[in-house]
């Protein structure tokens, strides 16, 4: 299964059992198995991409 990290500091400290770790776009393909669902159910890794958060607008000013 196709997981996610929370964040950062979770992609670089966080590994499978099995070895697998963090790819560098942030994905990893874990087994569906006991130690996935338990990093699940604690938060540390997601199950969807997470939403990235908007950047405010950016505002235009004109020379005076």
């Amino acid at each position: 299964m196709r997981v996610w990290p929370k964040n950062e500091e979770m992609k670089r400290m966080l590994r499978h059992a099995n070895g697998t770790g963090f790819r560098e776009d942030g994905t990893a393909d874990w087994p569906d198995d006991s130690f996935t669902a338990r990093r699940v159910r604690d938060g540390d890794i997601l199950l969807k991409e997470p939403v990235k958060a908007k950047s405010e607008p950016k505002t235009e000013t004109k020379p005076l």
